[in-house]
């Protein structure tokens, strides 16, 4: 299977946490939107938006993250992805919540406190100050989950675990204070202890820096 994405963007790095996991054999094709790699031909009939990640299975083409994280649990009878349908409208739930509401939050500060800088894009200072009001809303409401249950989804781990994990792992550089979310904090520490995010990165201030020192060469 091929996958193609950055290793800075988190959606990318959800698929990587969740394959990872599953032990799939995958190669990760670097693309960087931001050099226009996503914007040829070839890979906009895999991914019309040129966004990533998207995924070539034997000729299957796929994109969005958490279709990506479905179709291989699915196809491969994994139980981050559980058959019970109450139990995978739960999961269906927070994915849908971290995808809309968290990853929003995340992405407006990523950009502008870190990314825009980089490319020497111009910095929105009210799009930044909005998505930490967001960051503090719906990182609260996934802290009061997490106060009850060991995994986002419940006592066990699942797919939607990779996709918060994915979207929360920037919040280091991005200066949030993690202190107030302390369930949140202890679930993030044992998730980055586990061999599946070891694989990807120690941290993502470690991928963040390798990337900048190769864009100033």
């Amino acid at each position: 299977m091929k996958l193609y994405g950055l290793e800075l963007s988190f959606p990318v790095n959800r698929v990587r946490f969740c394959f990872n996991a599953m032990g799939l054999d995958y190669e990760l094709i670097r693309l960087s939107p931001i050099a226009g790699e996503t914007q040829t031909e070839e890979y906009l009939k895999l991914s019309p938006s040129g966004k990533i990640p998207a995924i070539d299975d034997d000729g299957f083409g796929l994109f969005e993250s958490n279709a990506i994280m479905k179709y291989a649990t699915r196809k491969y009878n994994s139980d981050y992805y559980p058959a019970d349908i109450e139990a995978q409208a739960n999961v269906d739930k927070w994915l849908d919540f971290i995808a809309i509401h968290v990853a929003n939050g995340v992405g407006k500060v990523l950009f502008n406190k870190i990314l825009a800088p980089a490319i020497g894009a111009d910095v929105d200072e009210q799009s930044m100050k909005d998505g930490y009001g967001f960051i503090e809303r719906f990182f609260t409401i996934v802290d009061q989950q997490l106060a009850s249950s060991a995994y986002v989804a419940g006592d066990t781990m699942t797919i939607a675990d990779f996709c918060l994990l994915g979207t929360v792992d920037p919040v280091d550089i991005l200066e949030v204070d993690m202190s107030a979310f302390p369930h949140l904090e202890t679930w993030r520490k044992k998730m980055m202890a586990e061999d599946f995010y070891k694989k990807v990165h120690n941290s993502y201030k470690e991928t963040l820096d390798a990337m900048m020192s190769a864009m100033a060469k």
